[in-house]
């Protein structure tokens, strides 16, 4: 399962990130502003993400597009939902909006995992990643907050998280085989007892 949780992960670097202008521009174009494109564009990525297999997929854009269009859509429906009926337990959870103490253990040891690879990218790269990503700049502004053309910060932002997630999958699978040498140590261990 992890094998194939990289290889879509590294699938989505090659074939999906380089159209992320393209879909966002369609995006911009097709929702004139009922959407947050950002946001419909990250929950795409999380889709695309999580699928268990990329073998049925033969035009990678045209996939990214509808996934992206089915974002759209669900948040559209998400903002205009009627009055949902809560059970007691729901109420809890809306008064209670705090994560649980082993969710922000996860969340800070994935910031971390996240900020120690991005510290290997060139400066450049990495600025555009945080102008974009983490402070939520469009395109254009982290262009002219950067001095440089849309298409370099397009083009950083590719490369970057093209580096990320390589590493991230680079990681994953060494994890994996670690893993597998200290089970294998185990059952040596166990047999020679």
């Amino acid at each position: 399962m992890r094998r194939q949780h990289d290889i879509v992960a590294l699938w989505v670097a090659r074939e999906i990130l380089p159209h992320e202008g393209r879909v966002r521009a369609w995006l911009t174009r097709q929702w004139r502003g009922a959407v947050d494109v950002d946001d419909v564009l990250q929950e795409a990525y999380c889709r695309l993400s999580g699928l268990a297999s990329i073998d049925h997929i033969e035009n990678p854009l045209a996939y990214f597009r509808r996934a992206a269009h089915a974002a759209a859509v669900d948040a559209i429906r998400h903002r205009t939902k009627n009055i949902v009926s809560m059970t007691e337990i729901d109420w809890f959870d809306v008064l209670d909006e705090s994560p649980s103490a082993d969710r922000v253990v996860q969340g800070a040891q994935e910031l971390g995992r996240v900020g120690r690879l991005l510290a290997g990218l060139s400066d450049p790269c990495r600025r555009v990643i945080e102008l974009r990503r983490i402070e939520g700049l469009s395109q254009r502004e982290t262009a002219e907050r950067l001095g440089v053309s849309e298409n370099v910060v397009e083009n950083h932002i590719v490369r970057g998280i093209r580096r990320v997630l390589a590493a991230m999958a680079e990681q994953e699978a060494d994890a994996g085989e670690d893993a597998q040498e200290q089970k294998e140590v185990r059952i040596d261990k166990l047999r020679s007892h």
